[in-house]
């Protein structure tokens, strides 16, 4: 793994990231950072059997993730430190579901394959660095929901939250609003609407509340 991450280190130092081990960050001018991740498979428990063709053996293996962590985005967590690591990440995409285009595939190299270096590179330059350099800023990621939703720019199922905060906090409540409305507008899970009715409460927006449906389950 070492091997792969040391090849193509200058490639992405000369595009801005800094790198610690297997990760690297690019602290973009308006405070999100983009990540990289060159992610190997951890050997799997002694007592985990594989089913195959439902739960393979990953060990061995590695594959690209990127995301986009957005500081505004806090709901959740926050990072534990200045770095930023894979899970901090709002926006997250795998290389197997930009390669794709279908959310559910996913794409692990074998690093005993001398054709998988080559290939995380193409992924690296054709799929990955692309897709990050579509949300240069907070704004380009707010723009992306409004044209494709949460699930297409790799935000969770509940990523419209995470956009209205953003929104809040690029002072545009018209849009915060908007996107809120939006939302309560499709019932959602029973376990959600608690928490979501809380948050709609301490953002301000508690006549939203008696607009959540339940989904049936």
């Amino acid at each position: 793994m070492r091997e792969v991450v040391d090849r193509y280190a200058p490639v992405l130092k000369g595009a801005g990231f800094r790198k610690r081990r297997h990760s690297f960050n690019r602290a973009m001018p308006d405070g999100i950072v983009h990540v990289v991740y060159f992610w190997m498979a951890p050997k799997e428990p002694p007592a985990w059997t594989e089913v195959p063709g439902l739960r393979e053996r990953l060990y061995g293996s590695f594959r690209l993730d990127v995301g986009i962590h957005v500081p505004e985005m806090n709901r959740s967590h926050e990072p534990r430190s200045t770095w930023i690591n894979d899970y901090d990440c709002q926006l997250r995409r795998t290389i197997g579901q930009l390669i794709s285009g279908n959310d559910r595939n996913d794409l692990w190299w074998r690093l005993d394959d001398p054709a998988s270096s080559d290939a995380a590179g193409v992924g690296l330059a054709v799929h990955a660095l692309p897709w990050l350099a579509q949300f240069p800023t907070k704004e380009s990621i707010v723009d992306a929901y409004d044209r494709l939703g949460s699930l297409a720019i790799g935000l969770s199922p509940a990523g419209a939250l995470d956009i209205a905060d953003l929104s809040r906090a690029l002072g545009q409540p018209a849009r915060e609003r908007r996107v809120l409305e939006g939302y309560v507008a499709s019932p959602v899970p029973r376990g959600h609407a608690e928490y979501l009715g809380k948050y709609l409460l301490d953002r301000g927006h508690g006549d939203l509340v008696e607009r959540i449906a339940i989904r049936p389950s």
